[in-house]
């Protein structure tokens, strides 16, 4: 699998966290809430995910209350696809941290119908 690379975005006012794959276009997205606050998964027009996103991102990530900048700030991000189901796996890697940030998300997935689906 060619490595690609992962773009991060957090909007400290807003509370929103992005992880997407540089150079993918989104064809849809899909809401899933938790007790934690609502995460979108977005998958690509190839049928792929495409990237997720975190609201109320400081739930999942208490320590993006203390960031002012970020700049040096990285992530990746593999997943796995199944025959009905995505787990992604995402890595989140802070400036002076002793240990990346690492979680798994399992998501529903359906390659058929992402294609299929139209705008």
């Amino acid at each position: 699998m060619a490595k690609e690379n992962i773009s991060i975005d957090y909007d400290k006012d807003e509370d929103f966290l992005s992880l997407s794959k540089e150079g993918k276009k989104v064809k849809f997205s899909l809401d899933l809430e938790l007790p934690n606050g609502d995460f979108v998964i977005d998958y690509g027009f190839d049928g792929q995910i495409a990237g997720i996103e975190f609201f109320n991102a400081s739930s999942y990530f208490p320590i993006l209350k203390d960031i002012s900048d970020m700049k040096g700030v990285r992530a990746v991000m593999s997943i796995q696809y199944g025959l009905n189901w995505a787990m992604i796996k995402y890595g989140i890697y802070l400036p002076n941290a002793k240990e990346p940030i690492v979680s798994f998300i399992n998501a529903p997935y359906n390659k058929k119908l992402i294609l299929e689906h139209e705008q």
